[in-house]
């Protein structure tokens, strides 16, 4: 998987929270939004409905059981937790290409 469908597949499942009320405002999705720590429109709740979703369609789309680990995210540290959809999506492209 590349970055631009790993790109699509966040924004797919952040759209799909949006619709359900989940986010907080309008969704102005862009490559630096934050989607965890200061800045985020996802409580904690969202946060995890948006990680399942994600796993499920990556899962669908690459034929394969995937987990995401916060803590395997490079440049990511859980103390400062600031997760960006850039940051997330290159974690989906090398959790998706390892073999």
């Amino acid at each position: 998987m590349n970055e631009i469908e790993s790109v699509g597949l966040i924004e797919e499942s952040l759209r799909k929270l949006e619709s359900e009320k989940m986010i907080d405002g309008k969704l102005n999705f862009s490559e630096s939004l934050p989607l965890l720590g200061p800045g985020t429109q996802l409580d904690s709740l969202g946060f995890i409905s948006f990680l399942t979703d994600l796993e499920e369609r990556i899962s669908l789309k690459t034929d394969e059981e995937t987990y995401i680990v916060l803590n395997n995210i490079e440049n990511f540290d859980i103390n400062q937790s600031k997760l960006t959809v850039l940051q997330l999506a290159q974690h989906i492209v090398k959790l998706t290409n390892a073999s």
